[in-house]
């Protein structure tokens, strides 16, 4: 279940726990292909600090920005924002998902900031929603 945190006001902070352990759970963060399988229609990315991030998420809405962190398996930052959108240009904020072990589980925090007045209630519904699709790809991809 995702739990919305508690923040400033320009950023969102979602907690899920996920019953797959840590490294499976990071691999869905930095394969193309296992990304593709709980976010977006189509993506180009380069999970290395300065590497590119392109996410076309629903075929029509494009995100972009850079790889800020990449620190497997316990984190991954990368610059957000959607391509022709001057409120959330992209690379204008910036998304970091750390996973930390919890017995069997992985608790992964999201923490998406910078994002202007107004516009975090939005991403937290789609971050929420999609966190859930990851949480159902990693039951699906089963124990390691």
């Amino acid at each position: 279940m995702t739990d919305a945190g508690t923040g400033p006001a320009d950023a969102v902070h979602l907690s899920e726990r996920i019953a797959a352990p840590k490294d499976a759970v990071f691999e869905f963060l930095v394969d193309q292909d296992k990304l593709l399988r709980w976010i977006g229609a189509s993506a180009n990315i380069d999970p290395m600090p300065g590497g590119v991030f392109w996410l076309n998420v629903t075929g029509d809405d494009i995100a972009s920005g850079t790889y800020v962190e990449v620190e497997a398996p316990n984190r991954v930052a990368f610059t957000w924002g959607w391509e022709g959108n001057a409120n959330v240009p992209p690379g204008s904020s910036t998304v970091t998902i750390t996973l930390t072990t919890d017995g069997d589980h992985t608790v992964v925090d999201l923490y998406h900031a910078g994002l202007p007045d107004g516009d975090a209630d939005e991403h937290a519904m789609g971050w929420t929603h999609f966190l859930g699709q990851l949480t159902d790809q990693c039951h699906q991809e089963g124990p390691r």
